[in-house]
């Protein structure tokens, strides 16, 4: 069988017309260069260069197998060039976790133009708040929500949306506006939470912040389900800029307290060994930086 690397020998000293020069150019001493000649003449059973103490000069022979050396390492080449390529551009699959309030709200028209942008990746999404779990059983990355709990993983933070309390203009109809937050917990409040017992809510407004603890009417761990049940003028819930900015805008709620915020919300993506993420992943992790920013402000599109 022929050896390719005797085929790159031989193209190289037919170039330079020299084994001297072949062999610095391909790091090789000159010893083995003619050694490896010698073997690919003796595997074709011809004799491919003419040599002497002045010249290295190419046979007939040598010169139709040069042609054909030259169309091999081509195609070598170009085979290298595809797979740099592929190293390159985006492409397979990327399993992510997502939490339930931006799987619905967010991620599913920036996936679309991810899929677009990127048309050899397809997505695997899962919606979960248990990043930890799913990163572990093997998927690529989590959207997380901060605070972040120590759990030995890498995060590169996404975007920061604001929130504060909003209401229906009907509940405020029927109920009133409060006009400070120590009449806060005489209306119809809505928490985020999975337990029945009192909440609490931390107001800022510059450099002053003041709390209210309340006993919600409702109280649930889907924050479109808080935004729905205000929009039906159920009471007044804190909510994030992304997912009523386009009701406040509609006039679907009104903001109570304005000035008055709750805090702010952190987003990150979330994986497990950085030196090992595929370029596919890291495409993604550099569009939501750069496109989910936007989308988790007040600013409307």
């Amino acid at each position: 069988m022929l050896d390719l690397g005797d085929l790159m020998v031989f193209a190289k000293v037919v170039e330079t017309e020299s084994l001297t020069k072949a062999g610095t150019q391909l790091g090789l001493p000159k010893s083995t260069v003619s050694r490896r000649i010698s073997r690919l003449e003796q595997h074709l059973g011809v004799h491919l260069l003419n040599r002497s103490t002045r010249a290295v000069t190419v046979t007939q022979d040598g010169a139709l197998f040069f042609e054909y050396c030259l169309r091999s390492i081509g195609v070598l080449r170009d085979g290298e060039r595809a797979l740099q390529s592929r190293q390159h551009e985006p492409r397979g699959v990327v399993r992510v976790a997502v939490p339930a309030m931006l799987g619905q709200s967010l991620l599913g028209p920036l996936f679309a133009r991810f899929l677009e942008q990127y048309p050899d990746v397809r997505l695997v999404s899962v919606v979960s708040d248990d990043a930890v779990a799913l990163l572990k059983g093997g998927f690529d990355v989590a959207i997380g929500i901060g605070p972040l709990a120590d759990s030995g993983l890498i995060a590169v933070k996404l975007g920061t949306t604001e929130s504060g309390l909003f209401g229906a203009p009907g509940y405020f109809e029927r109920k009133g506006n409060p006009q400070t937050h120590v009449e806060l917990p005489r209306f119809d409040l809505l928490a985020a939470g999975t337990v029945d017992r009192r909440q609490r809510w931390t107001l800022h407004a510059d450099d002053q912040a003041v709390t209210v603890e309340f006993s919600p009417k409702l109280i649930c761990n889907d924050l479109l389900l808080l935004r729905d049940a205000a929009v039906s003028e159920l009471g007044i819930a804190s909510l994030p800029a992304f997912l009523c900015k386009h009701d406040l805008a509609a006039g679907r709620l009104l903001e109570v307290l304005p000035g008055w915020q709750t805090p702010e919300l952190n987003f990150f993506a979330l994986f497990a060994e950085p030196r090992e993420m595929p370029v596919r992943v890291r495409s993604l992790v550099d569009f939501l930086v750069e496109n989910l920013r936007p989308s988790l402000s007040w600013e409307i599109h």
